[in-house]
């Protein structure tokens, strides 16, 4: 495929050809289009002449033929018809010019009067001067006419002209050449630069836009493809966006059936369990295993007490489902970290009592905006794992202080080590460390998994931490 640069090339040069042919046809024709035009012209004062010597060829006629052959630049000599020069218009004409003339003219009685040709237009060199001559004679045969112009000057002025048009052309040629180059390079450079952005465009490569000021059409064309590009890269990201919330949507959905699927199967593992203690119970009262009154109230705190297991477990699995399925909302306040920990603590007074747990708080006024009820409920949950695991030492201390513009609250209890290898692990749900415990040795790990997602909504951070003869666990929130 050619480029404008050489289809602009390539006329310029046939543009340049068709003018050098047309000096060439100029040369060549002129002089013929010119000797035909100027027969023409003497034929006609040819005529002109035969009518004024239709007249008596006296002073009167001398003057009218002087005025017009002067008018018009011609030579004109008239002969009788015994071929005698009777008239000539010659103003200088030496006595040889006029020997060669009458040895002429003598010529032309011989062959042209004698004839009684009535008109003829011939060419004749005079002392290296060619003339354009025509000879007739009148209608009564009295007179012969010779009109002659010469037409020597005229082929100079042709040679001359052509020459000169010749030196002219040849550095228009170049100038226009250059002229083309330099045009080319300027049009085709703006085209180029259109060329490269909507080739990128069409990679979907919209970093690059069009910066042209021509002042003109190819200016507003870029205009148009700079606002073409915006509105495509403008849909794309709008589509893009799109897709990616439809992904999101279809990520969800895919995660909230496996959620639910998973809590179904969950609740039907962790429940059988109880299930299956309470229906042995039951069915041992309904046969009347228990036949005193104590092995029946036993019986009957048995029942109880899984049922209040199974209500607990059954809330933390809806409380756990609907913070993993992103359904769940928080109400945020401001707080007093201080206060939240005492209230919360104050709710294991029993068992502290109980265990001789001895507990250390070390806390100060520290305020944040959060969820009073999720945060107590992160509290609730540290403190209840701290004071199951606790051993013998019966060590619980919780701390708070500022820690990089953020809130840390530390839970430590004595107590043995969790293994490097399930640090991590603890915060799914329903994990149980050891594989080989039994129900009624083990609880179900929910409480890690509910911090966890409550932390998440705060935008926050937890984790836990093997120390010296203990377990940390702690969390972070921003101020």
């Amino acid at each position: 495929m050619k480029s404008i640069k050489n289809k602009l090339l390539t006329g310029i040069i046939l543009i340049n050809s068709m003018m050098l042919v047309g000096i060439l046809i100029f040369t060549i024709t002129f002089k013929d289009i010119y000797i035909k035009y100027t027969s023409l012209q003497l034929d006609k004062f040819s005529n002109e002449i035969k009518v004024i010597l239709n007249e008596n060829l006296d002073e009167n006629t001398s003057n009218k033929l002087l005025e017009l052959t002067e008018s018009k630049g011609l030579n004109l000599d008239i002969y009788n018809k015994e071929g005698n020069l009777v008239f000539k218009n010659r103003m200088s004409m030496n006595n040889h010019m006029m020997g060669k003339m009458k040895n002429k003219y003598e010529v032309v009685d011989k062959y042209y009067i004698n004839r009684n040709l009535t008109s003829y237009i011939i060419h004749e060199n005079s002392e290296n001067i060619e003339f354009l001559s025509i000879i007739s004679s009148t209608n009564d045969n009295l007179y012969t006419t010779v009109i002659k112009t010469p037409i020597s000057s005229i082929e100079n002025s042709i040679k001359i002209a052509s020459t000169f048009l010749i030196i002219i052309f040849i550095p228009i040629i170049i100038i226009s050449i250059i002229m083309a180059i330099i045009f080319s390079i300027k049009f085709t450079k703006p085209i180029r630069k259109l060329n490269e952005v909507t080739d990128k465009i069409s990679n979907l490569d919209f970093n690059e836009s069009v910066d042209i000021k021509t002042n003109d059409e190819i200016e507003k064309l870029g205009q148009s493809i700079n606002k073409l590009s915006d509105k495509i890269n403008s849909s794309l990201s709008d589509l893009k966006y799109k897709n990616d919330e439809l992904e999101v949507l279809i990520k969800n959905k895919e995660k909230q059936e496996n959620l639910r699927k998973e809590f179904v199967s969950s609740v039907s593992h962790e429940l059988k369990t109880p299930i299956t203690v309470i229906n042995g119970y039951a069915l041992g009262l309904k046969s009347n295993v228990a036949k005193s009154y104590e092995d029946r109230e036993y019986y009957i705190d048995v029942i109880y007490e899984e049922s209040e297991k199974m209500g607990v477990l059954v809330k933390d699995l809806l409380d756990l489902y609907k913070l993993e399925s992103k359904t769940f909302s928080i109400k945020k306040e401001n707080l007093n970290i201080k206060d939240l920990i005492i209230e919360t603590i104050r709710n294991f007074e029993i068992k502290i009592k109980e265990k001789h747990i001895n507990v250390t708080l070390n806390i100060n006024d520290i305020f944040i905006y959060a969820d009073k009820i999720r945060i107590q409920q992160v509290l609730y949950n540290f403190i209840d794992n701290a004071i199951h695991h606790i051993d013998d030492n019966r060590i619980l201390n919780i701390t708070t202080y500022i820690c990089k513009e953020n809130l840390k609250v530390s839970i430590y209890n004595s107590g043995e080590n969790i293994e490097d290898e399930y640090l991590d692990d603890i915060w799914d749900s329903f994990m149980r460390i050891n594989k080989s415990r039994t129900y009624s040795d083990n609880r179900v790990g929910l409480g890690l998994s509910i911090i966890r997602e409550i932390i998440k909504l705060h935008d926050g951070k937890c984790g836990v931490l093997n120390k010296k003869d203990g377990v940390e666990f702690w969390f972070e929130l921003k101020l």
